[in-house]
């Protein structure tokens, strides 16, 4: 019933789930607010037209930069102002303005503790392993994955806000096991209690899974034309003749610590890794699965 909205809008992109609408566009001029309210127009014409009205109430407009003095516009929609707002959860994750998601890891482990909490408490008494795994990657686990490739940390303080939560099951699940406590910090290093349990690093989960959605649009499995267009090979000028082969992919230049630590340019570091061991352009996703987590967990210890 809403398959050609797309169709009304003309210089903006439009993001379509459900029942709701996201229109974004560039904006560096006076032109470009005019041209988004112009969109905005469009979209309400077409809401009368086949009469699938809009909930003006719920309707806001958020301007994601990180300019101290950002440019600022009132956009209306039937004649009613669009409240303003700093920040936004939308499919479960929180944006704000600067596109910083400490706010979403905050909330995501204070969740995840909660559902915890209430593993450790009712199966106090469990003796079937499989049970309470099951329990923790469906109640814990499935949280602090959610969407990671979008908001995962790339500082310490918030990796380790995550790598805490799980690394208290573990240590329960060691006590259940071995019938013996791990202690901590020296008794039993974290990582030998995960791999004693069979689990890694939530990081290295974190940095695989973005290494495969990478891996799948590069290969023509998951279509993503904006993310395809900004992956690059790298083709140097007389790089015949090198002992060292140059990179498959090209890194983006990174000037700031931001760029540097964007999932985009982190997935490109990790491809290139996985490149010098294997084919991506014909193995298996098992295979890179496989070899990836080996390159990961190398990178991070």
């Amino acid at each position: 019933m809403i398959d050609d909205l797309p169709a009304a809008v003309q210089d903006s992109c439009c993001l379509l789930f459900a029942d709701d609408l996201k229109l974004s566009c560039v904006v560096r001029d006076v032109t470009d607010h005019e041209v988004l309210q112009e969109n905005i127009d469009k979209v309400t014409k077409w809401s009368k037209e086949n009469k699938l009205y809009f909930n003006v109430s719920k309707c806001s407009v958020m301007s994601f930069t990180r300019a101290r003095n950002p440019r600022h516009h009132r956009y209306e929609m039937e004649g009613e102002p669009l409240k303003r707002v700093e920040e936004v959860r939308d499919l479960g994750v929180c944006f704000s303005t600067d596109l910083n998601f400490r706010k979403h890891v905050v909330t995501i482990c204070s969740r995840a503790y909660r559902n915890l909490g209430f593993i450790l408490r009712q199966a106090h008494d469990f003796n079937n392993m499989k049970a309470l795994q099951v329990l923790y990657d469906a109640l814990v686990r499935s949280h602090l994955e959610y969407c990671a490739a979008v908001w995962g940390p790339s500082e310490a303080k918030y990796k380790f806000m995550l790598e805490r939560i799980q690394n208290k099951f573990a240590r329960f699940l060691y006590l259940k096991l071995y019938r013996v406590y791990p202690g901590y910090p020296l008794l039993y290093p974290t990582l030998f209690v995960l791999g004693m349990v069979g689990y890694c690093k939530l990081e290295t989960r974190r940095e695989v899974a973005l290494a495969s959605y990478l891996f799948k649009v590069l290969r023509g499995k998951i279509c993503n034309p904006d993310i395809l267009g900004e992956i690059r090979l790298c083709v140097p000028d007389e790089y015949v003749g090198r002992r060292l082969l140059p990179p498959l992919l090209e890194v983006p230049r990174a000037r700031t610590n931001l760029l540097q630590r964007a999932p985009l340019t982190r997935a490109v570091r990790t491809l290139n890794a996985i490149a010098n061991r294997l084919d991506l352009f014909t193995c298996s996703l098992n295979d890179f699965t496989v070899v990836t987590y080996r390159v990961v967990s190398y990178e991070s210890s």
